[in-house]
């Protein structure tokens, strides 16, 4: 019995080995250094906004804004 649980112990301390790699590099993180409106590089972007463009970006913002706006859901 005691066998069986030490081989259980060691085998879930090594487990926690097995993780995966996560640091950060250039092609899978969003740079902070950059503006928000300059782009993404992912698919995931919503209708009506263009990379790199202010103004479509301020007004999607506000468009989100406004569909959180419980004043505006309830009137």
């Amino acid at each position: 019995m005691k066998l069986v649980m030490s081989i259980a112990a060691c085998a879930a301390l090594l487990a926690g080995c097995g993780e995966t790699d996560q640091t950060k590099s250039a092609s899978t993180t969003n740079r902070g250094d950059v503006a928000a409106w300059q782009g993404s590089k992912n698919g995931y972007v919503t209708q009506g906004w263009t990379q790199g463009n202010q103004g479509s970006w301020e007004n999607q913002i506000r468009t989100r804004g406004q569909l959180q706006n419980e004043y505006v859901k309830t009137n």
